[in-house]
């Protein structure tokens, strides 16, 4: 999974916007927030399905063809690795603004 860059502060935006998240990074642990985050996307992920499988196919460098043909257990390690990533938090912060 590639690092998270400026760019990926508005694709994050306009999806939390469409999923109606707001998220309170304060005093959470990276892996409490993305458990949060994980969550909350699963409860109104289809409000923004094309967005988020456009960004996370982004981040893993692959065709969002190749994302929606991954298998569930593929996507659950990339959401984990994508939680994991360095800044995360304060790129979540930044991005639910």
């Amino acid at each position: 999974m590639r690092q998270l860059k400026t760019k990926d502060i508005f694709t994050m935006s306009k999806i939390l916007e469409k999923l109606e998240l707001k998220i309170d990074a304060e005093n959470k642990s990276q892996e409490q927030l993305g458990a949060e985050l994980i969550l909350k996307i699963g409860e109104n992920l289809h409000k923004a399905e094309k967005e988020i499988n456009e960004f996370l196919a982004d981040l893993k460098e692959i065709t969002v063809e190749e994302f929606e043909n991954l298998s569930i257990k593929e996507v659950i390690n990339i959401f984990n690795e994508f939680k994991n990533l360095e800044g995360v938090k304060d790129f979540l912060s930044s991005a639910g603004r």
